[in-house]
């Protein structure tokens, strides 16, 4: 086994000025937002006319509420009755909290016409902070008491679902316990535990309320699929301008991820939750395959029909595009049932022989382009699977995940698993590439590319998938709210089938079930803390991977890995390929 440690999460809530504290309902807004496409920063505005928007949920993407495939801007807003009985501490403590559990992918929140913050970056400079919660403070002196106040929230969405998708917004004046900073403290560095199975948690606050406090710090765990594994609590007792720390040793029945919610508790008050996972002995997780009869032969007879397409390779050099050190092309070809699938290829301009890195793509990402002359000693193959990458505008698909469900040969996978293999193709024909030195890499339904495509082909050498997709359906079922909802509606629509029928035909599709046929060296990326392609699913695939093989599991990620992992992955691939 070779583990690899990773980084600190800190989790910090924050407050200010004269503390009152009171027993206040919260508000809990969940429907009837109005809602639109595009982007105006009028439509924060109180002024503004939003009677011929739609209606929608803040607890599902747009996507799934009217919107399909949509990919950019979209503005959230509702008039929301603020109680009277809230002029007090808001008054006195500052302001107002305002917090949902997530936006896909960054946001900013707007109160009465004044922007109040943001989580991530909007384009030109876009970053996503998806499975990051959302925490916004409004100052006092723009809340009114026993009146309507808009809340508006403008949304950019990078790619596959989009908005915002939380239980629900919450309003809270900013009560004294909400303004204790706690902080989860963990000793082993990936919150990952190993040996004795016992976790030792610490959740600290630092009280700055300007006298002596008494709390109660919470702190309850269930397995990753909500089963109650324990509770407990206990008493601190902190000087003014002195922090505090209770340890609390947790039980853990057996290898997996845990869920855990802490918060800090006054007279019956309780602060905002702060949630976070731990996990312990992944790689003993059991998650077995579950192949059906046909499963191998599947897939031989369907790498056969792919052999009997002609790929018909067209390049177009993206001249403008290009770097100083490497062109840029645009590449065509055709797939399985002769469908056009397309990709970016960059390549040194110097003569010679290179290593290549193919790149696999998220579910419903926007097409984008190999990183200029960053590896300027490779040649990278960047892939669009059919109807997603730059075919996203044409898409005939729909929701490809849903896509040719009435049989596996029909499956949207089957031609899709297929395209990967076409670009490997692609690059071993070129002759400025070394066919003994491709290497592949993704995240997400990348992720889950990579490895389907390391199963299927032994051309590629070494892969690194991050936070993999299409992994572990029955139990990822029932730990994460997406994409079982999509089934779920689906099976709706479509009484004549079953989950029976459905588990049965993703099984041929299923990662976990592939994996035993991978041969090259796999490294892993882990988001510990991801709601999206949960650790549980991760490890079913790499707990069947029995080639030589590693890990990284970030304690401080969502849906996402950190930009060093550039540097990471880079290194594995040059030393797998002797460079």
């Amino acid at each position: 086994m070779k583990k690899f440690r990773a980084f600190l999460l800190i989790l910090v809530l924050a407050g200010c000025g004269q503390r009152i504290s009171t027993d206040l309902t919260p508000l809990n807004v969940t429907d009837q937002w109005a809602f639109a496409t595009g982007d105006d920063t009028l439509w924060a505005q109180p002024s503004f006319d939003d009677s011929d928007w739609s209606r929608i949920s803040v607890t599902k993407t747009w996507e799934e509420q009217g919107f399909p495939g949509y990919d950019g801007f979209g503005w959230y807003r509702q008039m929301i009755d603020i109680p009277a009985s809230f002029s007090a501490p808001v008054a006195g403590n500052c302001g107002l909290v305002i917090s949902y559990a997530n936006a896909d992918d960054a946001d900013e929140l707007w109160f009465n016409g004044t922007l109040i913050g943001s989580t991530g970056s909007m384009p030109p400079d876009y970053v996503s902070k998806y499975g990051v919660k959302r925490r916004y403070v409004v100052p006092a002196e723009l809340v009114k008491p026993g009146e309507k106040n808009l809340v508006a929230i403008r949304v950019y969405d990078g790619g596959g679902g989009g908005g915002v998708i939380s239980e629900a917004l919450t309003i809270n004046p900013l009560t004294e316990v909400y303004q204790l900073p706690l902080t989860v403290r963990i000793t082993d560095e990936d919150w990952v535990f190993e040996g004795t199975p016992r976790a030792t948690i610490g959740l600290a606050t630092e009280n700055q309320l300007g006298k002596n406090v008494k709390i109660t710090i919470g702190l309850k765990m269930t397995t990753d699929d909500y089963q109650p594994v324990s509770e407990t609590s206990k008493v601190l007792k902190i000087k003014q301008d002195q922090s505090g720390l209770a340890l609390f040793d947790v039980d853990i029945p057996a290898p997996g991820f845990y869920r855990c919610t802490a918060w800090a508790e006054k007279e019956g008050i309780k602060g905002e939750e702060v949630k976070f996972n731990i996990g312990y002995e992944p790689e003993k997780i059991v998650s077995p395959v579950d192949t059906l009869p046909g499963f191998a032969e599947f897939w031989q007879t369907t790498r056969a029909e792919l052999d009997q397409v002609k790929p018909n390779f067209r390049m177009t050099l993206l001249k403008e595009k290009s770097g100083s050190v490497r062109d840029l092309y645009q590449v065509t070809m055709q797939s399985l049932g002769d469908v056009t699938i397309e990709g970016y290829y960059a390549v040194p301009k110097v003569p010679g022989k290179f290593p290549v890195i193919i790149s696999y793509m998220g579910y419903g990402s926007d097409p984008w382009l190999p990183g200029g002359d960053n590896n300027p000693d490779f040649a990278e193959f960047v892939l669009s699977t059919r109807g997603q990458g730059i075919q996203k505008a044409t898409n005939t698909y729909g929701d490809w995940i849903l896509h040719g469900l009435d049989s596996q040969e029909n499956y949207y996978y089957r031609g899709a698993f297929m395209d990967l293999l076409r670009a490997i193709d692609f690059v071993a024909s070129r002759p400025e590439i070394d066919a003994e030195k491709i290497v592949a890499e993704g995240g997400s339904q990348g992720g889950a590319f990579t490895l389907a495509a390391c199963a299927l082909d032994d051309r590629i050498k070494a892969a690194a998938p991050t936070i993999p997709f299409l992994s572990d359906y029955r139990d990822y079922f029932k730990i994460a709210p997406w994409p079982v909802s999509t089934f779920t509606d689906y099976l709706k629509e479509n009484p004549d089938k079953s989950w029976e029928d459905i588990y049965q035909l993703l099984s041929f599709f299923d990662v976990k079930n592939l994996a035993p046929m991978i041969q090259c060296p796999i490294l892993m990326a882990v988001g510990l803390q991801d709601d999206v392609c949960p650790p549980h699913t991760n490890f079913a695939v790499y707990n069947q991977v029995t080639s030589e093989k590693g890990y990284y599991i970030f304690p401080d990620q969502g849906h996402s890995v950190p930009h060093n992992w550039n540097e990471i992955r880079m290194a594995f691939f040059k030393e797998k390929l002797d460079i």
